[in-house]
């Protein structure tokens, strides 16, 4: 399949076409809804061995999205992003088309490959600050893609065939790729809800890829945080880093699986995945896998759950603060694992997150997580801190 759309030109011209629409439909047959995001982070950490102090703050994500449906069978959202150290970027741009009262739909545009029940949740309804260290590790990005499935009452089913992102720029997020996800509740009830689920992904290098030079895709993460980079970390990390494989495969094969127990105001949930990697020309194969198990409460609301995705949506507020009630509050406790040890390859990366939020509203959050990470084979031995996110959207 040939690429069907390039670059920061195609992003202008669906732009274009998107908010046009509007108003050249009939008012009857189309609608546009405008949202956006603001996330703030602080992080203050320590490394160990070699050892260095980091405190930071910076704009995670702030984004402004629209989205709207032309009759009964076509739908669109277009969303772009700006965050600390980056240029406002394509984040979702792509249009739906649902044939009324079919359960069947095709997607086409920009958006995310279809892997993991944390990673498709929204990061506005995602149990602790910072999905589970596998998502970076495993390079779980948006492409340029176009995509067929279908969903009922209790289920999902999607699967797509990806070119490059939109954005270009790194390595990893250039090449092609193949992605598919099923979700099933086997069991519902007004108090208990089950989740289970798995995901598959297949992606080769990018085109300019060469065997022969130290090129390929490649495997690395941070110690839980967004916000280690070699500016703040006077060089102990490279790029924040604190395992890397460096780049060695030519292509990857990673296989998932996934589950929740939601039960009033109590949640369970887990992950797990498993990636083959092709070492290009004479570098070794790879196996790795990670994944992370929680459990949490919340006082005051309860975790929702969105069957037309197989995810997490929206956290109920019972009594939301100024209205007299003082909102909702959350705790968890994840254990989270990466491991990308294998041959000449090192790596792994153990982490234990303590996680409280308030919810004033159902569209605010103040985040606190304290990370606890052990790393064998890295940049450093270990990590710890506290990561804060204040959050709103609209």
């Amino acid at each position: 399949m040939t690429q069907f759309m390039t670059g920061s030109s195609a992003a202008a011209l669906t732009l274009a076409a998107l908010m046009a629409m509007p108003f050249t439909a009939q008012a009857q047959d189309a609608s546009v809804t405008f949202s956006g995001r603001l996330m703030l982070d602080y992080l203050a950490a320590d490394i160990n061995d070699p050892d260095v102090s980091v405190e930071t703050a910076k704009v995670r994500r702030a984004r402004i999205a629209a989205k709207g449906k032309y009759g009964n069978a076509i739908s669109y959202k277009f969303e772009v992003n700006h965050s600390t150290g980056s240029d406002l970027e394509l984040t979702d741009g792509f249009i739906q088309f649902s044939p009324k009262s079919q359960p069947f739909f095709v997607k086409v545009g920009q958006y995310k490959t279809h892997n993991s029940f944390e990673e498709e949740t929204s990061s506005r309804f995602t149990t602790t600050i910072e999905r589970g260290a596998y998502t970076d590790t495993f390079e779980l990005n948006r492409r340029l893609g176009v995509s067929v499935g279908a969903k009922g009452d209790n289920y999902t089913f999607i699967a797509g065939y990806f070119n490059e992102s939109v954005e270009g720029g790194a390595f990893d997020n250039n090449g092609k790729a193949a992605a598919a996800r099923a979700t099933f509740v086997p069991y519902k009830t007004d108090e208990t809800l089950v989740h289970v689920g798995g995901s598959w992904r297949y992606r080769d290098a990018s085109d300019s890829f060469d065997e022969t030079e130290n090129d390929g895709l490649r495997y690395r993460q941070r110690p839980y945080a967004g916000g280690f980079d070699s500016s703040n970390t006077n060089g102990v990390l490279s790029s924040g880093r604190i395992i890397n494989t460096g780049r060695f495969a030519k292509s990857d094969n990673l296989y998932a699986v996934e589950g929740a127990v939601l039960h009033n105001n109590l949640w369970m949930a887990g992950e797990y995945n498993f990636l083959n990697a092709n070492g290009a020309g004479s570098n070794d194969d790879g196996s790795f896998n990670g994944g992370y198990i929680e459990a949490g409460i919340v006082f005051g609301g309860r975790r929702t759950y969105k069957a037309s995705n197989g995810t997490w949506d929206r956290p109920k507020v019972d009594n939301p603060f100024g209205s007299g009630g003082m909102g909702a509050v959350a705790l968890v406790a994840r254990y989270d694992t990466i491991d990308v040890q294998d041959g000449p390859y090192l790596g792994e990366l153990d982490t234990v997150i303590i996680g409280a939020d308030w919810m004033p509203t159902k569209q605010t959050r103040l985040r606190i997580n304290y990370f606890d990470s052990d790393a064998t084979n890295g940049a450093a031995d270990s990590a710890s801190g506290v990561l804060a996110r204040l959050g709103f959207d609209f």
